[in-house]
């Protein structure tokens, strides 16, 4: 299942008990569902309810709190401690937030674990069922319940994450008007990692991109580099400025689809397919003559209509766990996601090396995996839906500089 490795990033599958969601506005609080006294004829059970609460495909808790389980090495920190939760509240409420926590506060972040009800683009495998049973609700709840303040608790020491202040000040290509790289999140192994020019594993893409630049190709029998020369004087600035709009397409168009557009015409050559190591190599060689350069794409005139479509992209709730890019990247970004720090999704780096993947992505590769996390159904890479996206998060990140290739957790 996708979700044994769905932790290893940054910014996804936020699916724990968020029970600390409260009104985030101060309105009137509006009136709870009403609800039967259980919502099976058969009692929760602790044990089960207690493996529930720990299975990465049902409950996952542990991904957004902290709880009394002793050798658990990594917690979340997006909601509160678990630890005595059922001294502070009854089964009564703790069943009605499992139920449908929107009822109660409707920009939480915390799914609906027992509702089906307005959710978009959910991945087909979990499409018409809710997240957990009416049995294994009762379940959670009894093991909640049992989390008493005078049984046993042993919570883990949360480390801080540091940030190195020579590294993250503001006005340096890393943090730009509170925009931050995921760079400053990572730890200081992967920042020395990323910053070798012998040990990133990601310029492995960038010397077989070089020896693909200079070999002739299709029917031109021409080359890259028979237009465009020393890639390193041509290609200065490229990465900064894309996706753009194409008057061709009438729309978008990014770098991968640039590149591919040039084989095409150009050389005569077959485009490259998406995410393949080809294309990527090219990319991530086009990327790395930007390196330094800030993200400065254009979202005037034509453009603007497709930049709007990527920011309702980032904004909209998707999937049976029901979260938007936003709620994540921008609500609570810096918290502790289990061992990871949510970055703020910036896309300044890609593609990227991520150790996740043992190999190199594109944005479009991160977004899918995102929706796929979240299980929502993943648009093709080199969608409109992404371009769009990647237009929107290009502005977003505007100012920071290009790190091509980065690396990732």
């Amino acid at each position: 299942m996708f979700f044994l490795n769905a932790l290893l990033a940054v910014l996804t599958g936020v699916w724990g008990l968020c029970l600390a969601s409260g009104l985030a506005d101060g309105s009137a609080p509006t009136p709870k569902p009403a609800l039967p006294a259980a919502l099976s004829d058969q009692p929760g059970d602790i044990e089960r309810g207690r493996r529930i609460v720990l299975d990465r495909e049902r409950g996952d808790c542990v991904v957004c709190h902290a709880m009394p389980l002793p050798g658990r090495q990594f917690h979340g920190s997006l909601g509160l401690p678990l630890d005595g939760i059922g001294s502070r509240s009854g089964a009564a409420e703790l069943r009605r937030r499992l139920v449908n926590p929107k009822a109660f506060d409707p920009h939480t972040i915390m799914p609906a674990y027992h509702s089906t009800q307005g959710l978009h683009r959910v991945l087909g495998s979990y499409r018409g069922r809710p997240i957990l049973s009416a049995q294994e609700i009762e379940d959670v709840v009894a093991y909640l319940l049992s989390l008493r303040a005078d049984g046993p608790a042993e919570l883990p020491v949360s480390r801080p994450h540091r940030v190195d202040p020579e590294r993250t000040e503001t006005g340096s290509p890393t943090v730009v008007d509170g925009r931050r790289s995921g760079y400053v999140y990572l730890s200081e192994e992967n920042r020395r990692l990323q910053d070798d020019a012998f040990g990133n594993p990601g310029l492995l893409w960038v010397e077989r991109g070089s020896a693909l630049w200079a070999q002739p190709h299709g029917l031109s029998h021409t080359s890259c580099a028979s237009c465009h020369a020393d890639p390193a004087v041509s290609m200065r600035g490229t990465r900064t400025r894309y996706p753009r709009f194409d008057t061709r397409r009438k729309g978008l168009i990014n770098l991968e689809q640039q590149i591919n557009r040039c084989r095409e015409e150009r050389l005569g050559a077959a485009a490259y397919a998406y995410e393949s190591d080809d294309l990527l190599a090219l990319s991530a060689l086009v990327g790395f003559q930007s390196r330094g350069l800030p993200l400065q794409v254009d979202i005037e005139g034509p453009a603007q209509a497709f930049f709007e479509a990527g920011r309702a992209f980032f904004e909209r709730r998707r999937g049976q766990l029901d979260m938007a890019c936003a709620q994540c990247h921008d609500g609570y970004a810096g918290q502790r996601l289990r061992g990871d720090i949510l970055s703020q999704g910036q896309i300044n780096g890609f593609p990227i090396y991520r150790h996740a993947w043992q190999s190199l992505g594109s944005s479009h590769r991160m977004f899918a995996w995102c929706n796929t996390a979240i299980r929502a159904e993943p648009f093709a890479y080199g969608a409109d839906e992404y371009v769009n996206l990647e237009l929107y998060l290009a502005w977003r990140g505007r100012g920071l500089g290009v790190e091509t290739p980065a690396v990732r957790r």
